[in-house]
């Protein structure tokens, strides 16, 4: 094929209510040089049989069923280890791609000559997971851009905050990465393995970013990301016992990972502080990585962190696990003393909620997915499209531009003859 092959992994375990739908935005794709990798860790619901029945349709379709259950992170990394060729993007088993999702980063791609693009990822919650209604949250960002590496790595010194950087190039939903990018960065860990931290989302957006001087971001999104009530995210903010079993079997499998050395080598954290931190600082000593970046400043982690515990997301038996991890950091660096002062200064905001319904930010655009008739991930993706399109024609040049377009619309239909209607009545009289 004249086209390059883009591979989509699908490393998932239990999720095979999302998955359907998952695999359709995928189906969906008219890109043909296209593969889609299915890693089953060991499923015990009806994942396989789902999988099984559309590859009948789809044979671009290929899965994988670990009898055994491996982990989030090694699913993810046997998934990556079965692309050899061509771009790769990760989605998780309530994902989706955005229709022509494909062929739009392909020409991206092309059209710039580089290895790495990301785009802001919509956003669809299903029903329950924050209303009744669910919602769909579309950044309203224009244009193709590109980003310079050092810059970014930089921001991200001074955020502390991977997850909200619309710009960070994590192939895990909102981005498609050249393999021999990935190739770069497992050749630089002593396993050969690409993640050399617990998560595999936001360390592939910093690592990448260091193989790459620059990338490309688009404001068009091309994915959609899917909070359900079975994403792991929610399990570690959750405070239901289910919840909390889940997020202690992946906290007892990162045990594996521990966080950076100067982290106090600690187990991992869903602080997205102390994730980034560890991302940075893991990536700076693969050997030969070439990301630049300035010191981390460890008050700073310390300030982030706690603010972040203050946020009101985490429930009170959480927190107190943070807080001993937080306490070990700052100890190792000379700051005990200022850590107990910042906690016993700060107050937990015990009331936070998420925006609900149809809304405008200066980022985004947030809609009430019941009302748009959303059932899933694969209407949410369509959604998605046709309002992010209509976004772009209706900004104050578009809106101009139909006004004026109406206006002489309406002049030309308003533009009179020489010719009387009585004399037309006359004329066809006389010829009839």
């Amino acid at each position: 094929m004249s086209k390059p092959r883009f591979t989509v992994i699908i490393p998932v375990k239990n999720r095979a209510e999302y998955l359907v739908n998952t695999l359709r935005t995928c189906i969906l794709q008219e890109y043909e040089n296209l593969r889609i990798i299915v890693s089953d860790d060991a499923s015990s619901d009806d994942t396989k049989k789902i999988v099984e029945r559309l590859i009948q349709e789809d044979d671009r379709i290929i899965y994988y069923w670990h009898e055994t259950p491996i982990g989030m992170r090694e699913n993810f990394e046997f998934a990556i280890n079965q692309v050899d060729s061509g771009y790769l993007i990760a989605l998780g088993g309530d994902d989706g791609l955005l229709p022509g999702g494909i062929e739009n980063m392909y020409q991206i791609l092309k059209d710039t000559n580089l290895q790495l693009l990301t785009w802001p990822a919509a956003l669809y919650s299903f029903p329950g997971v924050v209303d009744s209604n669910g919602g769909l949250i579309i950044y309203h960002k224009r244009g193709i851009r590109i980003i310079d590496s050092v810059q970014f790595l930089n921001n991200q010194v001074n955020k502390l905050w991977y997850l909200n950087d619309v710009e960070c190039p994590m192939f895990y939903v909102k981005g498609v990465v050249d393999i021999e990018l990935v190739k770069k960065v497992k050749n630089r860990s002593k396993d050969n393995s690409f993640y050399s931290c617990a998560t595999p989302d936001g360390f592939s957006g910093i690592v990448l970013a260091g193989e790459a001087e620059m990338f490309v971001f688009s404001g068009e999104p091309f994915s959609i990301f899917g909070m359900s009530s079975s994403s792991q995210g929610l399990a570690y903010l959750s405070n239901d016992e289910k919840a909390k079993r889940d997020s202690e079997i992946f906290f007892s499998d990162s045990l594996k990972r521990p966080m950076h050395k100067e982290l106090a080598s600690q187990p991992y954290s869903p602080l997205i502080t102390l994730m980034t931190a560890d991302y940075l600082l893991t990536c700076r000593d693969l050997d030969g990585w070439p990301g630049v970046f300035q010191n981390i400043d460890f008050k700073k982690v310390i300030d982030n962190s706690i603010r972040e515990l203050a946020d009101g997301i985490f429930g009170e038996h959480r927190i107190v696990r943070e807080l001993n991890i937080l306490k070990n950091i700052a100890d190792m660096h000379g700051l005990g003393d200022y850590f107990i002062k910042s906690i016993n200064k700060t107050k937990r905001n015990v009331v936070r909620s998420q925006y609900i319904g149809n809304g405008l930010s200066m980022n985004a655009l947030f809609f009430d997915a019941k009302q748009l008739g959303i059932k899933d991930i694969v209407d949410a993706a369509y959604s998605a499209k046709n309002i992010y399109k209509l976004y772009l024609i209706f900004n104050v040049k578009g809106i101009l531009f139909a006004f004026i377009n109406s206006v002489v619309f309406r002049l030309k239909t308003k533009k009179k003859s020489n010719i009387y209607l009585g004399d037309l009545l006359a004329k066809f009289s006389i010829s009839n």
